[in-house]
């Protein structure tokens, strides 16, 4: 076993830590120790060990993936292949490396050597591998890695015997709070059950809504409403129990509460006023994911309605992100609202030698060709007036399904209307003008050569 154990740390309290004398008397203390157990043959065999140890893991880490992956190719274990896969690749280096590394601590137990490097390197390399583990079940990668760190960070101070003090240390930095104590340790260990309670509560959320909107006997505003109450529910008693973790009593933050809320009123009053749209929208049900509508120049169908703002989807497949104030205080035109059966209209100019009633019932007749007119309501054609150059008719016909655009099915109507016209020698006007002189001479007209 190791015979020169590393110089404990105790807990330092606010005198000793602005005391440069002890600080330099530990650091001093800490590198005759590090100097001693380097220059030694000990360090050295150790140190040569775990450089092989971790060398040969990584060497034989391709090959053991290798047979990994045909293990779970064989039978029921090839459904769990892609996930097996994904936990254990970032975990079979660390695992590789405490194997060897425990070989080579067992033989230097058995051979009365020292091995304090040796277990301390195995330890964390050890903690490294669980915790990867561990962490692997979490999907977003950011999140796996931050937890990652953060918990062997820990272990790691834990194996060296450094996290009692450390905690200890933090733990007596505090400021008295609402008749409690607020620490940085707290402060710390709040802020990472915050994280953990957010991810939790943002999971189960999910996995609600997932079960919500599968649900027939709810209309959509209604299962998008119900999930986004769970979520804002799981989430603020996240943020509670964080809070709560503190010490601190959830009456003493009233005050401050009500300044935080008073700001908020006034400077983010757009982000609420749009949140609580977004609430009124979805209780009402007036515009709903599916619905066809027209806000101002946006044409398009509503894919999903959040809290803040709407997704709407255009002919043109671009997505604009309305926010949910417009649809209240704007004219929205919802082309689905009760039925999604809407008439539209066209005009249809004609000359003044055309037989207007032939004429209305071509055009009657080809709105019924186009298969996207309804034929019941059936089409219908009115004269609309006579203007200057043409007599001017109306064309009316319905569809049932506006999302796929209104444009197109009004010129395939007019096209087809068009074709019926010039088969049966109907004509289209065009502008014309007759000029007379009155009076006067007689206007003459002279070629000049030049």
């Amino acid at each position: 076993m190791a015979t020169n154990p590393p110089p404990t740390i105790e807990t330092p309290d606010l005198e000793q830590l602005t005391d440069p004398a002890l600080w330099r008397s530990r650091l001093e203390s800490l590198w005759e120790w590090l100097r001693s157990e380097m220059l030694s043959v000990e360090f050295g065999v150790q140190a040569g060990t775990i450089v092989v140890g971790i060398l040969l893991a990584f060497a034989v880490r391709k090959p053991v993936a290798n047979l990994l992956q045909r293990l779970f190719s064989l039978g029921f274990l090839r459904r769990v292949r892609a996930d097996a896969v994904r936990l254990l690749a970032p975990v079979l280096g660390p695992a590789l490396s405490w194997v060897f590394l425990s070989a080579v601590l067992f033989t230097l137990q058995q051979l009365d050597m020292e091995f304090f490097w040796v277990r301390l390197a195995a330890n964390l390399v050890g903690a490294w591998a669980v915790i990867r583990a561990i962490t692997g079940f979490i999907a977003e990668p950011f999140w796996s890695r931050t937890a990652a760190i953060m918990s062997w960070t820990i272990a790691a101070m834990n194996i060296v015997g450094w996290l009692d003090p450390t905690t200890g240390f933090l733990d007596s930095l505090g400021v008295s709070v609402g008749g409690g104590r607020v620490s940085v340790m707290s402060a710390i260990q709040a802020l990472v059950l915050l994280v953990v309670l957010y991810w939790v509560a943002s999971r189960i959320a999910a996995i609600l809504s997932a079960r919500i909107n599968k649900l027939p006997s709810l209309n959509p505003s209604a299962r998008l409403l119900i999930g986004k109450s769970v979520q804002v529910t799981l989430l603020a008693s996240a943020i509670l129990l964080a809070l709560s973790s503190l010490g601190i009593p959830l009456g003493a933050l009233a005050i401050f509460s009500g300044a935080v809320g008073l700001g908020i009123g006034f400077g983010l009053q757009k982000i609420f006023s749009n949140l609580v749209s977004g609430v009124i929208l979805l209780l009402d049900r007036s515009i709903k994911p599916g619905d066809v509508i027209t806000l101002e120049d946006t044409y398009g169908r509503v894919n999903s309605l959040g809290m803040r703002f709407a997704s709407v989807i255009t002919r043109d497949g671009m997505e604009h992100l309305i926010p949910n104030e417009e649809f209240i205080t704007t004219k929205v035109i919802n082309w689905s609202f009760s039925d999604h059966a809407v008439r539209i209209k066209r005009m249809i100019g004609v000359d003044y030698t055309t037989d207007i009633p032939t004429a209305m019932e071509l055009a009657v007749e080809a709105s019924k060709t186009v298969p996207r007119v309804l034929n019941s309501p059936a089409p219908k054609c009115l004269l609309r007036g006579f203007g200057d150059n043409s007599i001017d008719l109306e064309i009316r016909f319905w569809i049932a399904d506006p999302g796929q655009g209104v444009n197109n099915v009004s010129s395939e109507v007019l096209l087809a209307i068009w074709k019926a016209f010039t088969e049966n020698g109907v004509n289209f006007p065009f502008p014309q003008r007759d000029i007379h002189f009155r009076g006067g001479e007689p206007v003459s007209v002279r070629i000049r050569k030049d």
